[in-house]
């Protein structure tokens, strides 16, 4: 039995009700943390999708734009156009034929490699936590949940357009 009942029998949800929701902290935080990310990455012209692709290909290799997408949790139909601007400035470059239907082959260039080594400095330095009113303990404890909840989604994210981010 729900020991927190849906608030039927009133007409107000009270904040403390709110705050029980695990998942919506998770969504909370994650916008809080994303858009903290995307300001510092945006320095070097990268948002965080921009940099997660940049990594997953420097740690994976080559990969086919729909394993791509699968990797940074976009639809595959949302992949081509973030590749068509991170291949205009030279940081991945697609290899194959480009037919619909085809294997699309992507890999990470010379300059995405050095793209990334500039961001990910800032993307490591993103772990201190401090003005989010975490310890250095606390953010390594939060990042291990984290973890936790990531290894447990691997190949059930059902709703993958929960993941599109748009370029801005």
């Amino acid at each position: 039995m729900d020991e927190h009942p849906a608030p039927t029998d009133r007409t107000a949800l009270t904040g403390a009700e709110l705050d029980r929701i695990v998942t919506w902290n998770v969504v909370r935080a994650a916008r809080f943390l994303g858009q903290r990310l995307s300001e510092r990455l945006a320095v070097h012209e990268l948002n965080p999708v921009n940099f997660g692709v940049l990594a997953q290909l420097e740690t994976t290799g080559e990969m086919s734009q729909a394993d791509l997408a699968r990797a940074v949790h976009l639809r595959p139909q949302s992949i081509a156009a973030l590749l068509d601007g991170l291949e205009r400035r030279g940081l991945l470059a697609r290899t194959g034929d480009r037919a619909r239907g085809r294997r699309n082959p992507v890999r990470i260039t010379e300059d995405g490699r050095a793209a990334l080594r500039a961001a990910w400095a800032v993307a490591t330095g993103s772990n201190d936590l401090a003005d989010a009113g975490l310890s250095d303990t606390e953010s390594a404890q939060l990042n291990g949940l984290l973890l936790k909840v990531v290894g447990a989604s691997r190949g059930r994210l059902t709703d993958e357009s929960a993941w599109d981010w748009r370029e801005r």
